[in-house]
């Protein structure tokens, strides 16, 4: 059997194809893609299983851990509720695709158990069942997929980074599913879908009997379908780390939840899960800030699987804003944020960077990541420059300039300040304490809280050791209301960047 070769990638977007492991992963894992994709093109999302082996965090329904027949029913019900948020228009669970003259094989969750001492990376769960979806084999669930994208013809598929985006067994069969589903879409057959499978019609119904050899009679679901594009669902590492620290420093961000639980947020600075990669290996970027409130509500509507889901209130849609915009917890209840970036990389030999690009054009103003050169993983030009990514964030060391900046600011205003409060009384003071406010504010809008807290920390400082360590204190006389007014009057001055609204600074 032969491969046809790739044809052009088409003009615009008009089928993409979506494989994700279980109810919620498509939401939590590419919410805000799927979202935006689906405003411009038909969207189909498969689900390999049910979760019938998830954790259940609501008391009124604890009752259906460990009954996986019934736990399975309520998330069918949260997926179908999620989706319809989303606005995707078509559902099908992978085992459903089966040969109406062959045995339903249902396929389930396989479990997993987190590695010790991390909660980035899952280990299988050593109890999976024989019909866990991590144990069925490759090329029949393949096969059932395949079938489909013959149906469907999608212009885009997209699944999962090849570690699952955290290890979890079934998350990685997907993406292994996927991949030779692709692959056995492609090829030349003489009669039949793969190893006589029938393929899938658009509403998830198997057609009946085996599809005829003569291609023309039936062109959606006899003829070889290359997909134009297979990329993986990533985050870039800058992304992650700058929504993270957006968390952790966020000052609405609750310490407790609902239930009592303590909440904690990830160490910013400590290891990610496999679904964050370095910068240099992504092939696209793209602003999903617009469609972030219904990525939440699609959130929310998993109750089972996560709580305190919150939107923040100040969020304000558009390029440039901060990295997230809200945050849920999992049954861990270690709060993630909600993103306001999507990030793909193209699956080798799928496609390449060029490809996507043009596939997502106009796309939330879609734009390859800017990189210092070099090949792509999937092999596409690197862009050496031109303007960075609407939206896009900075790198680390760019932030911790910023933070050093504002210290620096903070010494300067404070010693400036405390230099000339008395000239031309009360004016100087007056004049010292707006600046040491301007300065403040200044330093949140752009380098954040963090910023922030390092101009503070630098003015007063400053005016302590001016104060108490230059030899003869002449610079502030204690017992006059004057000096006692800026000593005072300069930490509020520092202080007030915080009272500031939150629209006005990135960092909300």
């Amino acid at each position: 059997m032969t491969s046809p070769v790739p044809g052009p990638v088409p003009a615009s977007l008009t089928r993409v194809l979506g494989v994700f492991a279980h109810p919620d992963d498509e939401t939590l894992t590419a919410g805000g893609l799927l979202a935006l994709l689906a405003r411009r093109a038909d969207v189909t999302v498969v689900t390999c299983n049910r979760g019938e082996r998830g954790d259940v965090i609501p008391a009124d329904v604890a009752h259906l851990k460990g009954d996986g027949p019934a736990l399975a029913r309520l998330r069918e019900v949260e997926l179908a509720t999620a989706l319809d948020v989303l606005g995707v228009q078509r559902h099908v669970f992978l085992d459903t695709l089966t040969d109406p003259g062959s045995p339903v094989q249902r396929f389930t969750d396989s479990g997993m158990v987190w590695s010790e001492g991390l909660h980035v990376r899952a280990e299988p769960a050593a109890d999976a069942a024989d019909d866990a979806f991590s144990r069925v084999d490759v090329d029949v669930a393949a096969r059932l997929l395949a079938g489909l994208i013959r149906a469907e013809r999608p212009d885009l598929v997209l699944t999962e980074e090849p570690d699952g985006g955290y290890g979890h067994a079934d998350h990685v069969r997907a993406h292994v599913v996927t991949m030779r589903a692709v692959e056995l879409a492609s090829e030349q057959t003489t009669g039949s879908s793969p190893d006589g499978v029938a393929a899938s019609g658009p509403d998830g119904v198997a057609a009946s009997g085996p599809v005829p050899s003569d291609p023309d009679d039936h062109p959606s679901t006899g003829e070889p379908w290359r997909a134009p594009v297979v990329a993986w669902v990533v985050r870039t590492e800058s992304s992650a780390r700058s929504a993270m620290r957006w968390l952790a420093t966020h000052p609405g961000r609750p310490v407790r939840a609902a239930n009592g639980a303590a909440l904690t947020v990830s160490d910013t600075e400590g290891p990610v899960p496999s679904i964050v990669v370095p910068d240099g290996a992504v092939d696209l970027e793209l602003d999903v800030s617009a469609v972030v409130p219904q990525v939440v509500r699609a959130i929310s509507a998993y109750r089972s699987q996560v709580h305190e889901v919150t939107l923040d209130e100040a969020f304000v849609p558009g390029p440039g804003g901060s990295p997230a915009a809200g945050w849920f917890a999992l049954s861990n209840d270690i709060l993630q944020p909600v993103l306001t970036r999507a990030a793909l990389t193209v699956a080798p030999g799928w496609g390449d960077r060029d490809a996507l690009t043009r596939l997502l054009r106009g796309t939330a103003q879609s734009q390859p990541p800017q990189t210092s050169g070099g090949p792509t993983p999937s092999g596409g030009p690197t862009p050496s420059g031109g303007p960075t990514p609407s939206g896009g964030s900075t790198p680390r060391w760019f932030d911790a300039a910023l933070v050093v900046f504002s210290v620096v600011l903070g010494l300067m205003l404070g010693a400036a300040g405390t230099a000339f409060h008395r000239a031309m009384e009360p004016w100087g003071l007056v004049v010292a304490l707006v600046a040491v406010l301007a300065g403040a504010v200044l330093t949140r809008a752009f380098a954040d809280r963090m910023g922030l807290v390092g101009f503070g920390i630098a003015v007063v400082a400053v005016v302590l050791a001016m104060t108490y360590v230059r030899p003869g204190g002449d610079l502030i006389v204690t017992d006059q209301a004057i000096g006692t007014f800026w000593m005072f009057g300069s930490m509020v001055a520092a202080a007030g960047g915080a009272l500031a609204p939150r629209r006005w600074f990135r960092d909300e």
